[in-house]
């Protein structure tokens, strides 16, 4: 058995721009028998801000896009969710692989389109899983030998005795250096050590100064360790190509005994007319090279074989152990209560059957509190990717009038459920899928009105299922069920409306005894000044007069003052008919009123009327421009909480297809600089609790809030 068959599993995201590429990919990459088994999930780009919920959980990421395409735009995303997990670029040669090293975070890559593209790809997830990696060559042969020379002459013996070599007049014996330094060798603890001590023992036991390991980096052989007779600057990187690439791939040394002839490889080095390699496992290839032909002959071939077999060997229980502690590490941070992170991988059914009878006991409590839950709640459950409704709280029926016959086992994502968000459905469901909490405000109809509520999504945590018992296979669902509870922020968000409202008339106050009491007081002062020098009693007049105005704009602070104090004599009365009796009040030229559904509601009728002058002058005010042919339309009707204003331009179609249910949401301040004189509109709504709001675009849209749902009924 080769070493490279008994390396440990490797697990793969392979990253496409679509399910079938991401598929067929996937279905490629496991085929190759080449290396260890492996494990790929398919994935498409357009998810990969999920990337970074299976980069913690595999050993490589494959991202098989080109960057300057569309589909590969997502790369540098790709990058920044694998963190620490090692990312290779599988692209068209389009892609140089200059670009691909300058890019941050990619540690491999490999052209899709070549021969044996997928093999090559096998192999450079192996590299990137191996360890850490180096960047370019440390030392590189340098100096050839001189072609006249015999110092490099080898002579060998019968394998099946003692080897002995003359070089130079000393006397070589291969086998016993080899076994000499076999225990050095078997020691290693680290790669870059390893590959020195197998490189120098090779090139003592044959009998050559120039000697190398190269393993695969970016689809070329880049060297890693060489003899000390070696100059980085003479030896570069060479491609995974020819004779190299097969002894690689086949696992079988090679000879070549003349490098110029028949199309062999370029020399790797000046002055180099042979080569002899084996391959170490699935890693790169240990080099020999000498100066002159045929100086290589099958014992340094075959000896060459078994020392690149031994560090292999070696190689693997360093990239093992390597491993094992990674997956140690890795275990101990995601499982707490974990003490020992090598045990958990070694664990047997009996161990993973505890661990979900642990979260069913778990999930039962959460079940059992559920139902004490003093807010509405809605516990879900994801069935064929979609949540639904396995049971609501007593709290829920209560407020929300609901059966839940009619509710459980129904989708929660379709109406009515969840109340009053129809238009974020997307959100609502893209939320429950992640299993994240989430927030949402929902405005509904209850037993006792209108409320609103904060919805909080609340997953509860739960186990990956391996699909034996029935459930989702493991990866796919983290958080398959949960809770949505409906807080009610409906007083608390009347209150921030009243405080508003308080902070406006506070703020009125402040102007006016800036502007408006300052200068009657200066004015008696100015006078009083007047009648100490002259002694004129006429000058008390003009004092009288400024007192005067003091007084009436005292009066009005205090009005401004306790206004929340004053009640507001209400009764039911129903907008539509206030505003028909207020249209005939107003100048309104040849502009047309159009009432929509009517609502009900408790306020001072004549202030009420007084409200709806000001608004309808405005409304017809802001559309009456520029509208010869056709008259302007003002619309008045029921909201969900409220009632609205609008000044529809000439033409504007106002059947119910043409309505616009939804108003700009917005708070107007008094004299804000709208032009339309609302400080007595916004002054009535204050007394009666109500928020205002305006947006104005073709015309103005003046909507009402916040009305109470006690003080609100429909037809």
């Amino acid at each position: 058995m080769s070493p490279s068959s008994q390396l440990r599993p490797r697990t793969v995201v392979y990253l496409a721009e679509t399910d079938d590429a991401a598929r067929d990919g996937a279905a490629a990459l496991e085929r190759v028998d080449s290396g260890p088994e492996r494990t790929v999930h398919p994935l498409t780009t357009a998810v990969v801000d999920s990337l970074a919920d299976w980069a913690s959980a595999v050993d490589c990421v494959v991202f098989a896009e080109t960057p300057t395409t569309a589909a590969g735009a997502t790369l540098l995303e790709a990058a920044e969710a694998c963190g620490s997990t090692p990312l290779v670029l599988f692209t068209r040669s389009a892609y140089a692989p200059a670009a691909a090293r300058s890019t941050d975070g990619i540690d491999g890559y490999v052209r899709r389109d070549t021969d044996g593209a997928v093999a090559h790809l096998a192999d450079e997830i192996e590299w990137v899983c191996a360890g850490e990696r180096a960047g370019a060559a440390t030392a590189l042969p340098a100096a050839a030998a001189d072609s006249g020379s015999n110092a490099d002459a080898v002579e060998t013996g019968d394998t099946d005795t003692t080897d002995t070599t003359e070089t130079a007049g000393a006397e070589r014996r291969p086998v016993a250096d080899i076994l000499e330094a076999l225990p050095d060798v078997v020691a290693c603890e680290e790669r870059d050590r390893l590959f020195e001590r197998l490189v120098a023992t090779a090139a003592d036991a044959v009998g050559t100064e120039c000697g190398w390991l190269s393993t695969v980096h970016f689809g070329e052989l880049t060297p890693r360790a060489t003899t000390d007779a070696v100059a980085a600057e003479d030896l570069a990187s060479m491609p995974r190509e020819g004779p190299l690439d097969e002894a690689l791939r086949s696992g079988e040394p090679i000879r070549i005994d003349d490098l110029a002839a028949d199309g062999r490889p370029e020399p790797p080095l000046e002055g180099t007319e042979s080569l002899c390699c084996a391959p170490v496992g699935d890693v790169g290839l240990l080099l020999l090279a000498a100066a002159e032909p045929a100086a290589f002959d099958g014992r340094d071939r075959d000896l060459l074989a078994a020392w690149a077999r031994v560090g292999a060997a070696v190689l693997e229980r360093v990239e093992t152990e390597a491993g094992l502690r990674t997956d140690r590490d890795r275990l101990r941070g995601e499982l707490d209560r974990a003490t020992e992170a090598r045990d958990r991988l070694e664990a047997e059914r009996d161990d993973l059957a505890a661990e979900r009878d642990r979260l069913a006991a778990e999930r039962d409590r959460a079940r059992a509190l559920f139902a004490t839950v003093p807010d509405p709640a809605v516990h879900y459950e994801i069935d064929g990717g979609r949540p639904v409704v396995r049971d609501v709280n007593d709290a829920f029926s209560d407020v929300f009038g609901a059966e839940p016959a009619a509710i459980v086992d129904e989708p929660l994502d379709a109406a009515p459920l969840p109340p009053g968000l129809e238009h974020r459905r997307a959100t609502l469901t893209e939320a429950l899928r992640a299993g994240r909490r989430r927030q949402l405000v929902s405005r509904r109809e209850t037993v006792d009105g209108v409320r609103e509520f904060r919805l909080t999504v609340v997953p509860l945590e739960a186990a990956d299922g391996d699909g034996s018992d029935g459930s989702e296979p493991a990866g796919e669902i983290t958080n398959p069920e949960g809770l949505v509870v409906y807080g009610d922020v409906t007083d608390a968000n009347r209150t921030e409306r009243e405080l508003a409202a308080a902070e406006g008339r506070l703020e009125a106050i402040a102007e006016s005894l800036e502007t408006d009491v300052r200068t009657p007081l200066n004015v008696a002062r100015g006078y009083l000044e007047l009648v100490e020098e002259t002694r004129d009693a006429e000058h008390f007049a003009e004092v009288e007069t400024a007192q005067e105005r003091l007084r009436e704009r005292v009066a009005e602070l205090l009005a401004i003052a306790r206004r929340d104090e004053v009640a507001v004599e209400t009764e039911p009365v129903a907008v539509t008919d206030v505003a028909r009796r207020a249209w005939v009040a107003v100048d309104t030229g040849d502009a047309r009123l159009v009432t929509r559904e009517d609502r009900v509601l408790k306020a001072d009728k004549a202030q009420l009327r007084e409200l709806f002058e000001h608004l309808l002058q405005a409304a017809v005010e802001s559309v009456a421009e520029g509208s010869d042919d056709d008259a302007p339309v003002v619309t008045v009707g029921a909201t969900d909480d409220g009632f609205a204003v609008t000044g529809h331009p000439a033409g504007t179609d106002v059947t119910s297809a043409g309505w616009e249910t939804t108003p700009v949401p917005g708070r107007l301040a008094a004299a804000d600089g709208t032009g339309f004189g609302l400080g007595p509109v916004e002054r009535i709504a204050d007394a009666h609790g109500w928020d205002v709001g305006v947006a104005t675009d073709e015309g103005a849209t003046f909507a009402f809030r916040g009305i109470g749902p006690a003080d609100v009924s429909r037809d």
